[in-house]
C-alpha cells in the first residue's frame, strides 16, 4: 500500500484534520468499571458486617448468595470473589 501512493499524498492524508461529521470508533477498554478489591470488601462489610474471607463463609447461604450476585452484577471478577471470600470460583460461577 505504501509503494502505490506517494509520500506527499500519504503525508496528506495522515496530518490533515477529520472534519466534524466523521465519527471514529473507539475501542472500549473492559476493564473500566471493574470494582477493585476494597470496594468489594467494603461492599461485603456493608452488607454482612464481616471483615475477613472465614467469616464471610460462616454467614447463611442465602446472604452469601444474595451478596455474590450482586457482585457479579457490579463486574467483579471470580478470581477476585474467590481470593476475598474464600468460596471457589466453581461455586461462584453457578451462582
Amino acid at each position: 500500500m505504501l509503494n502505490r501512493i506517494s509520500y506527499n499524498k500519504l503525508n496528506d492524508l495522515v496530518n490533515t484534520p477529520l472534519s466534524d461529521d466523521v465519527a471514529c470508533l473507539d475501542i472500549e477498554d473492559t476493564s473500566k468499571g471493574r470494582p477493585t478489591d476494597n470496594q468489594v470488601m467494603l461492599l461485603i462489610k456493608e452488607k454482612t458486617g464481616v471483615t475477613n474471607s472465614s467469616a464471610f463463609q460462616q454467614l447463611p447461604e442465602e446472604t452469601k448468595r444474595s451478596v455474590l450476585i450482586e457482585l457479579k452484577g457490579m463486574r467483579a471478577l471470580l478470581r477476585q470473589l474467590e481470593r476475598l471470600t474464600g468460596i471457589g470460583k466453581s461455586m461462584i460461577f453457578r451462582m
